[in-house]
């Protein structure tokens, strides 16, 4: 009976606090065995028979272990399938202008750029977008409140059925009039700030900056928004971000979403980058912290069995058209050639269809890796993962196909944590024990080949030229 079974090869399994929690990377899949149902499970994987098991209990083992996709019938083998997606959310960079000059500024924005898409082109973007079915439309920039004709524009996207979203610095929300436009008009405004006090936001936003933050979040929350903040984490600000977590608390908020600083345009001079051990100790006080309680997107959070990711989005669920009308996967996979096309002399619909956007939406980690996602297939958290972000994986590889160790960690911290609250782990015994996260092969015993692949990690000496940005929230994709 046990040797027609199939178990997939690289099963694993982690161990904490007397707990044992069983993976199956390629579905995302697991389950929490007790010591007789993980006997069974050992040796139907190491080919080996349970003699001391009566044929009715071992009955029960198997159909626990099947019931959970830890183990499959002879011709009943899932096959995970990637689905082509349908475009949900078109960015548009309306302006590369921008009053500010913060210091990690993905665009490098600065001044509006010669030929930027004229109303009635950026009128014409939008009924592309909607003709498409496209639900949505964020704008973001540059800052776009420098645009004098945006709410014409984003009068024309509700015109067409669409939502709109707005990404701004907030400083330009300086009366109640433009405020209750902004309620009017955006489902979402997001505002990006970066310190509870006027010295430390203004370390990055510029003199004046904070004041006039402060003042848009107190006007928007008197029309009846309520805005997310953008909060972008450095080496040295994480060390604060109890602080904001608790100003912010003072506003009237969706949620707090914190974003790494990145070397993407700007940030390559800034020496702020985001490393290993910022991200453990966000991940204390996310998971840990009193603090982080109702404002903060990053803190424990059960995954579903089987939910399979296929990618990123990229491409996909997502484009992003800058303020020439060059339409990219992404606001972070924008070189050379990453151009799908423009919108001045193409159809969104027949951009789309471009290979360079086709080629990503249907890569996957899952099923082969696709052109995309090669390096993910030997992972054990391929299934949920998704790939991650590939303008992390760019900025710190030099090729968005290919992955970046040190972001792979992270993500697999991220997506093991996410298996255990799912068993009801408290948080404290995460933090306190990082064994919890090491994955054992079921098969052999031996810690998994990819557990400790970021210590051979090499970074090009370009790649801090690249983009680098992480993503929280509802919208998929990043602005700051």
């Amino acid at each position: 009976m046990l040797e027609e079974l199939i178990v997939p090869p690289d099963l694993v399994e982690f161990r904490t606090s007397g707990r044992r929690m069983v993976v199956n990377p390629e579905l995302s899949s697991w389950c929490t065995p007790d010591e007789e149902q993980y006997r069974t499970l050992r040796a139907v994987a190491r080919r080996e028979p349970r003699l001391d098991r009566d044929r009715t209990a071992l009955e029960r083992d198997l159909g626990y272990l099947l019931l959970h996709y830890m183990i499959y019938r002879p011709g009943a083998v899932p096959k995970p399938q990637v689905a082509l997606p349908q475009l949900k959310m078109v960015y548009y960079a309306i302006t590369d202008g921008c009053n500010l000059r913060c210091p990690y500024c993905y665009a490098s924005s600065e001044k509006a750029l010669p030929g930027e898409l004229s109303t009635a082109e950026s009128m014409k973007l939008v009924d592309d977008a909607a003709e498409m079915g496209a639900p949505l439309m964020i704008f973001t920039g540059g800052e776009p409140m420098m645009r004098r004709d945006l709410f014409d524009v984003v009068r024309h996207v509700r015109a067409r059925g669409m939502r709109a979203n707005i990404i701004t610095n907030g400083t330009l929300v300086r009366t109640a009039e433009t405020a209750a436009q902004m309620a009017e008009l955006f489902d979402v405004v997001t505002v990006s700030m970066d310190g509870a006090t006027r010295e430390k936001h203004e370390k990055t936003r510029g003199r004046g900056t904070f004041d006039k933050t402060v003042q848009a979040l107190r006007l928007l929350n008197e029309q009846g928004v309520k805005p997310i903040i953008n909060h972008v984490l450095s080496k040295d600000s994480v060390q604060s971000v109890q602080e904001f977590s608790e100003f912010i608390r003072g506003f009237d908020i969706a949620f707090l979403r914190c974003m790494q600083q990145s070397t993407l345009g700007r940030g390559k001079e800034d020496d702020g980058t985001f490393e290993w051990n910022n991200y453990i100790d966000m991940f204390d006080f996310a998971w840990t912290s009193p603090a982080s309680q109702g404002v903060f997107t990053e803190g424990p959070k059960a995954a579903k069995p089987c939910s399979v990711k296929g990618n990123c989005g990229m491409g996909g669920t997502e484009i992003y058209v800058n303020s020439l009308g060059n339409v990219y996967p992404c606001k972070l996979i924008t070189g050379a050639t990453d151009i799908a096309g423009n919108v001045r002399t193409q159809r969104l619909s027949d951009i789309f269809a471009n290979p360079v956007l086709a080629a990503m939406r249907a890569s996957s980690p899952i099923a082969g890796g696709g052109s995309v996602h090669a390096d993910c297939t030997k992972c054990y958290i391929r299934g949920g993962c998704g790939g991650g972000c590939r303008g992390y994986h760019l900025a710190r590889s030099g090729d968005y196909t290919r992955n970046s160790r040190t972001l792979c960690r992270q993500l697999r911290h991220q997506q093991v944590s996410a298996y255990w609250a799912s068993t009801g782990l408290p948080p404290k015994t995460l933090v306190a024990d990082q064994g919890a996260y090491i994955p054992y092969l079921v098969r052999t015993g031996e810690v998994h080949e990819v557990f400790e692949d970021w210590k051979a990690e090499q970074v090009p000496a370009f790649s801090k030229q690249l983009p680098l940005l992480s993503v929280g929230g509802k919208e998929k994709g990043c602005s700051v």
